[in-house]
């Protein structure tokens, strides 16, 4: 099958040789990504339940969940919720389905309530959240794209690869965060880090809730922040050779007054902090303003005919096998275009920009890479899969 790809090599300075460069990560606690983590789980449970009980998958898009935050009021030692949480989900789906009824609520309530569970230590659905479902039936124009597996949207997505220094250092210092050091400390999910880089001289900021309830002093604070900022420090110093780092934490903090950073649930939604579907990470796991992407939010859209999900995650998953398999290149920008009703392995254009390590691009260079790109687009459907067992990640 001929398909519309273009390889090209990319113009102007690589990434690490900018005067400066900015990045940032949202973590799983933040309101923003807990929005994109709900609207996906309901996705996924809604797929399954679908296939399970109809054996087909219909047409949903869940990327509409909004939070509402609540108020808490906490002090060292303690903790009590004024108002909770509330998560608001719409978007549209499927209701029925040749005179069986499907119960979408009840599905789309408990994926919201699951995500949280298996997501936040110290935030209970149950008790600090209220979830309600306002989504509705999709257009049914829109519905036979599901089932010939076509493109449902004029769209795109793109991604690159590799991750700058300071962009390995943001994301991992993120993940470091939210999966190991809130084992060790009283630290909860909520964390953001942002990193900049002028020259050779690195700064990540980072904002790192603590657990009201499991401090009790202004010193057991002051100590937990030292140890979290000295652990990060040492953490991400050694992803950067070459470059002074510095590790900054709750930079917003009072110590004289003790007006510090703390919550009882470990995410600021539950004070003040609202969140929404598609203003977090991109699909690369970054936010990263000196780089291509795609503003489409991915979390929640259908894993069978949105494009808007599946080019940026096929974008991304490409951008690495064009890196990994063709060493002669150094960095890969890949970018893809649907048309609307037509089959996702025939975009309208597929393009990718790359790097060589040394020397032009050659037209045996370019035709390597056009092969990768060629076979993730006619293996397009191993993406849905991917993204309908959860196995690969939007934000």
């Amino acid at each position: 099958m001929d398909r519309n790809i273009v390889i090209s090599e990319m113009c102007g300075q690589f990434i690490e040789e900018l005067p400066v460069e900015i990045v940032e990560r949202k973590g799983i606690g933040h309101p923003d990504s807990l929005c994109d983590g709900i609207a996906e789980r309901i996705s996924v449970e809604y797929t399954r339940w679908c296939q399970e009980n109809l054996g087909t998958v219909l047409h949903h898009n869940f990327d509409k969940v909004q939070l509402v935050a609540g108020e808490v009021a906490v002090g060292f030692g303690k903790g009590d919720l004024l108002r909770p949480i509330h998560i608001q989900i719409a978007g549209r789906g499927t209701s029925e389905y040749k005179g069986r009824m499907i119960p979408m609520d009840v599905i789309a309530i408990h994926a919201a309530k699951q995500h949280v569970r298996d997501t936040m230590k110290n935030l209970d659905p149950d008790k600090h959240m209220v979830v309600d479902c306002f989504a509705g039936a999709g257009a049914v124009e829109l519905a036979h794209t599901v089932d010939h597996i076509r493109a449902n949207d004029t769209s795109f997505g793109c991604a690159h690869w590799p991750r700058s220094q300071v962009e390995t250092a943001v994301f991992e210092s993120a993940q470091y965060l939210n999966y190991e050091l809130i084992k060790k400390f009283p630290v909860g999910e909520d964390i953001k880090v942002m990193g900049m880089r002028k020259g050779d001289q690195i700064i990540l900021t980072c904002a790192v809730p603590f657990i009201s309830t499991e401090l009790h002093d202004l010193g057991e604070y002051l100590e937990a922040r030292k140890a979290v900022k000295n652990s990060v420090q040492a953490f991400a110093e050694k992803l950067v050779p070459g470059r002074k780092l510095t590790v900054d934490v709750n930079t917003a903090d009072d110590d004289a007054s003790g007006e510090v950073y703390l919550t009882m649930t470990g995410t600021s939604a539950e004070c003040g902090d609202d969140g929404s579907v598609g203003r977090g990470n991109r699909v690369t796991g970054l936010i990263t303003p000196f780089r291509t992407a795609s503003l489409e939010a991915a979390a929640g859209k259908n894993p069978i005919s949105h494009v808007g999900k599946i080019y940026n995650v096929l974008s991304f998953l490409a951008a690495q096998e064009i890196v990994r398999e063709v060493p002669e290149i150094h960095e890969a920008s890949v970018y893809i275009l649907s048309q609307i009703g037509h089959p996702l392995d025939q975009p309208l254009i597929a393009t990718a920009t790359i790097k060589p390590t040394k020397g032009p691009l050659t037209k045996e260079l370019e035709e390597k890479v056009r092969k990768v790109l060629d076979r993730r687009l006619e293996k397009v459907h191993e993406v849905r899969i991917l993204m309908a067992q959860q196995k690969v990640n939007l934000y």
